[in-house]
């Protein structure tokens, strides 16, 4: 159903609204709805109503005539007006104050806009989206934000789910932006680590999208050996991995105590310590893969994986 409402996003000038949480890619998602749309060679502006003054604002997407207020020096564009032709992205449109929503909305219904301090209407052929990480439909039970204007703007509807949705298909994600950081950067496609695969996946990537992106930025930059390790990464993540770990409950209070067969290889113990702790923990919940994946910070992917590469499904629920 998203597909076929962002193909139609594509192919028509209807009204869109993009929901999801903070770095989810709601940006990413309407430059690429203009893109693919027939105003592409047309421009795309993008304003954030969360950054603007609200004092400003109005000015900002309707432009000012000269003299108009205090320090208005000379006629000032508005950004609708600058988006003449192609699309007008409204980012955070929950932020706007009741007065100007109801500014918008009239503006959605004629196409119209006047500047502050003018009696002139200019007509506009602009295609709008809009976008917020609040839930809107509860900001119009609460009465902070316009029904009609609402249902003005929700013509379209995209949701997009938080990162920890896509935990089975986390790896492609992983490797198919380190393809694209490397190739933007002139840098040969880097191999990951074993530790450093774990280390990411355990993570619970709370900025999502946008904060995975800046980390796997920030290490294909600075990796020296063309093998990304725990240590290209940057301390904030380090230590908020730390912390989680320090967080999680201990594991003799999980399990009591395991008794691990020790071998003169590192790898050879660690695997054989995984492995046990993992069928205990299975066993533990009694096979619930998204409870024990939950529980011991680990993605379902990861979890699944391991339990094949272990042999364990068989061999857990027959202990269960």
């Amino acid at each position: 159903m998203e597909k076929r409402v962002f193909e139609l996003a594509c192919r028509t000038d209807l009204n869109v609204l993009i929901q999801g949480k903070t770095g989810t890619g709601k940006s990413t998602l309407a430059q690429k709805i203009h893109r693919e749309s027939v105003r592409a060679s047309a421009p795309f502006v993008c304003i954030n109503l969360a950054t603007l003054h609200e004092g400003t604002l109005e000015s900002e997407l309707f432009g000012h005539e000269r003299g108009s207020f205090t320090g208005a020096e000379q006629r000032r564009q508005g950004k609708l007006e600058s988006a003449q032709g192609g699309t007008v992205f409204l980012d955070e449109i929950a932020e706007l104050s009741p007065r100007l929503q109801g500014r918008l909305l009239e503006f959605l219904q004629t196409r119209t806009v006047s500047a502050v301090g003018s009696n002139k209407e200019m007509k506009l052929d602009v295609r709008v989206i809009v976008a917020t990480h609040q839930d809107l439909e509860q900001a119009v039970r609460d009465k902070k934000f316009r029904e009609d204007l609402f249902h003005r703007i929700r013509v379209l509807n995209l949701n997009l789910k938080p990162l920890r949705d896509f935990q089975e298909n986390f790896g492609d994600i992983v490797q198919d932006l380190i393809t694209e950081i490397a190739r933007q950067k002139n840098r040969r496609v880097l191999r990951i680590a074993p530790e450093f695969a774990r280390k990411i996946e355990s993570y619970p990537w709370p900025g999502n999208f946008r904060e995975l992106r800046n980390f796997l930025e920030y290490t294909v930059l600075i990796d020296q050996d063309e093998v990304l390790g725990l240590d290209d990464c940057p301390s904030w993540f380090l230590d908020a991995s730390k912390k989680l770990l320090e967080e999680h409950p201990r594991l003799n209070s999980e399990l009591g105590c395991l008794e691990i067969p020790i071998s003169g290889r590192y790898h050879e113990t660690i695997q054989t310590f995984e492995r046990l702790y993992i069928q205990k923990m299975f066993e533990k919940h009694r096979g619930r893969v998204n409870e024990t994946a939950r529980k011991i910070g680990l993605s379902k992917a990861t979890l699944i994986r391991r339990l094949k590469d272990y042999r364990l499904n068989d061999e857990c629920s027959k202990s269960i």
